[in-house]
């Protein structure tokens, strides 16, 4: 209680009584005009998690276009992802949440009472006629939409354009296709993607100069499972999900989650899993390193919010880094994307012109006009000055006339992209921020106390799996279902 009542004092003396809106009565307007006569100035406040100086140059051309309309950009929500979404939280306690604000986990925010349903507004809005239909479908619960989709990040290959280079492999017939720059080549399949790992590592750790380990995985161990379905099936999306259950004990599923079980069983390089013996080594400390940036690692499964790395290698280390897209399965390509999401508070007292600031920081055809304004002034800015642009990470969810040519252009010095941006109208986005019940089917996953968690299914092996999948599927679908039933209604 103290310390709710210390936060409540602080964000007053912040922000005043007008910080989620002035004391007049609200003026009703239409979202999608911009007024020109005098009008009545809203205060509105926005938080996210990313650049503050960037968000501020956003928020400023938002005002030029909406004049009355004034935003304050809160600093004081910290932390960011499940910290900034928690800190929300106590904000709303305190009866100061930001009119507008990012978060990493859509349910939390809905279960907290922190979201508005905007599904109104979201249907009466032109621009998200064009959002992607499998991006338009998240975020809405029992015909409730209570988030709106900001971006969507890339996954994909990051790839040691160099390492590939001196590795010299040529194509082997039923194992990998090298095409004729030394690269895999771009429509490549699940298995060539294992096979050129094993190929191309050398775990040399007596000449380390030597060192090259076949693939980083993703936060630890290869996702295959809930990606390599989806590309073998135009009707699942990520992790076998098809609007109602999860198909683990598909063949799809056991068979990729094989795969992965058999690969993260390695200790020898093909993946960066070693054993306690040689990563803690004290002469072996390039294992303990972020391996694709330092130039050890062949290839990396990342999320394009790491493009930094791209820059960051070639200006510190000389290595030349590429993006291939996720390989293809038999259905073809499509390219897996993470998605975040933005909400309109319940505690707004004007739920249109927020919703209209919302739009502009994310999803909205002019903001990511806008947003575009200001990176190719920066990019000019800093080719003038003899230094590396930086990478647009992140890439809208709806197909506006005229804007993705623009991206194009932000990103095409990086080998291999363009392959995934041509494919990015069939993208399948992850569930982790949207989907209820799913952030706990992981916690049960992992959990020690699980017999069917994790470890102890890489320890059974392969031909664990498919008993595996059946646990998992039942406990998945239970807790997804469940919460899913009767979340916002």
């Amino acid at each position: 209680m103290k310390r709710l009542l210390a936060l409540l004092l602080v964000f007053l003396f912040a922000f005043g009584l007008a910080a989620c809106g002035s004391d007049q009565t609200p003026v009703p307007t239409d979202p999608n005009t911009n007024p020109t006569g005098p009008v009545q100035t809203i205060e509105l406040t926005y938080a996210d998690w990313g650049n503050p100086q960037f968000n501020q140059r956003m928020i400023d051309a938002f005002m030029v276009k909406y004049p009355h309309i004034r935003v304050t950009l809160r600093q004081d929500i910290l932390g960011s992802g499940a910290e900034f979404t928690g800190n929300l939280v106590t904000a709303a306690q305190a009866g100061l949440l930001p009119d507008v604000f990012a978060t990493d986990n859509v349910p939390t925010v809905i279960n907290a009472g922190l979201t508005k349903d905007v599904a109104s507004l979201w249907d009466a809005d032109p621009d998200t006629q064009l959002v992607y239909d499998n991006i338009a479908l998240t975020g809405v619960y029992n015909g409730k939409r209570f988030a709106v989709p900001s971006f969507q990040f890339l996954k994909g290959i990051m790839i040691n354009l160099d390492i590939f280079a001196k590795a010299n492999l040529n194509t082997v017939p039923g194992q990998y296709r090298i095409d004729n720059d030394g690269y895999p080549v771009k429509d490549w399949t699940h298995e060539e993607f294992v096979n050129i790992a094993k190929a191309i590592k050398n775990f040399d750790l007596a000449n380390q100069e030597n060192l090259v380990v076949g693939m980083d995985t993703w936060y630890g161990s290869p996702d295959f499972q809930q990606v390599w379905p989806m590309m073998n099936n135009a009707n699942v999306q990520y992790d076998t999900w098809d609007g109602t259950q999860f198909n683990y004990t598909s063949a799809d599923w056991v068979y990729a989650m094989e795969q992965k079980v058999a690969l993260h069983q390695l200790t020898d390089g093909t993946t960066t899993r070693f054993t306690e013996e040689d990563y803690n080594a004290e002469a072996n400390a390039p294992l303990r390193t972020y391996m694709i940036q330092t130039g050890y690692a062949a290839m990396d499964i990342e999320g394009s919010w790491q493009f930094w790395v791209i820059n960051d290698a070639k200006e510190n280390r000389d290595i030349n880094l590429g993006f291939w897209p996720y390989p293809s399965g038999s259905a073809g390509l499509f390219p897996p994307t993470i998605l975040d999401y933005q909400c309109v508070s319940s505690q707004t007292q004007y739920p249109n012109e927020a919703y209209l600031l919302a739009k502009w920081m994310t999803f909205g055809q002019d903001g990511w006009k806008a947003r575009l304004d200001l990176l190719e002034a920066d990019a000019a800015a800093a080719e003038l000055a003899g230094n590396l642009p930086v990478h647009l990470d992140r890439f809208p969810v709806a197909d506006y006339p005229g804007v993705w040519d623009r991206v194009f252009n932000l990103v095409d010095d990086i080998e291999g992209i363009n392959y995934t941006l041509n494919r990015i109208e069939y993208s399948k986005p992850d569930l982790d921020k949207w989907l209820p019940g799913y952030k706990d089917f992981w916690a049960w996953v992992y959990d020690p106390e699980n017999p069917y968690n994790f470890n102890n299914l890489v320890i059974a092996g392969p031909t664990a799996v498919q008993s595996y999948a059946v646990q998992w599927q039942n406990k998945a679908n239970e807790l997804v279902q469940a919460q899913l039933a009767s979340l916002g209604s």
